[in-house]
């Protein structure tokens, strides 16, 4: 391989590893759907259709109006054995479980949420849901495959 080929290579794994870990003030887009009006949005979802939203200029909840949007999220609600499944924006971070495995919550009275959350565009809609790095790594070996001549 020469010297061109591998800095062409090198450079396409730089900015497609810098395009995904390098978050800015850039804004996130989300689907936003409830299941219980529409049943694409529950599982398995259906996205052709459903609302796509810049979460920048969508109207935010009254008690957090200090905050930005920072992710998408997806909420299973199970409530008297009834599911309902949420796609929305969301606005606080969590170190711990954002683009991570989901999480469950009980309630009283037959309740339990469970919540997912990422920070890529439209994340919420699929099942890399929590790990968008998948794509990153993908993307890569694609690269340095064709540029090393493997593919």
């Amino acid at each position: 391989m020469n010297g061109a080929k591998c800095a062409a290579c090198l450079v396409a794994v730089l900015f497609v590893l810098f395009a995904f870990v390098v978050k800015g003030a850039k804004s996130i887009i989300c689907y936003k759907c409830n299941s219980r009006f529409d049943e694409r949005c529950g599982d398995p979802f259906i996205p052709y259709n459903i609302g796509q939203v810049d979460c920048n200029i969508t109207e935010k909840p009254s008690h957090l109006i200090e905050y930005n949007p920072v992710i998408c999220r997806k909420s299973i609600q199970r409530i008297h054995r009834r599911v309902q499944i949420v796609r929305d924006c969301g606005y606080i971070e969590d170190q711990v479980h954002d683009n991570e495995d989901c999480y469950s919550r009980l309630g009283s009275h037959d309740t339990e949420v469970t919540h997912c959350s990422c920070t890529m565009n439209l994340c919420n809609g699929s099942g890399l849901l929590e790990k968008p790095y998948v794509v990153v790594l993908i993307a890569s070996t694609a690269v340095m495959g064709h540029f090393f001549g493997v593919v």
